[in-house]
């Protein structure tokens, strides 16, 4: 099945989880995933277990991280 992540077409296995996804676009996100929120096409935040369906549309986006002092 075909998806996008970040507006790159990735090819995943039908049953793939958002997981799988995020692992083809980019190893390093799954390994530092706190820092990212994953956002469908709407701006819904989705969770990694999350479902992915034929033509899913998702955006990895790096969180800031404010200083409070």
């Amino acid at each position: 099945m075909k998806v996008f992540v970040n507006n790159k077409e990735i090819i995943l296995f039908e049953g793939a989880k958002v997981k799988d996804a995020v692992l083809s676009f980019d190893k390093k996100i799954l390994r530092e995933i706190s820092l990212y929120e994953i956002l469908d096409k709407y701006g819904n935040q989705t969770g990694i277990d999350g479902a992915l369906q034929e033509g899913n549309v998702l955006f990895i986006n790096k969180l800031e991280i404010k200083n409070s002092l």
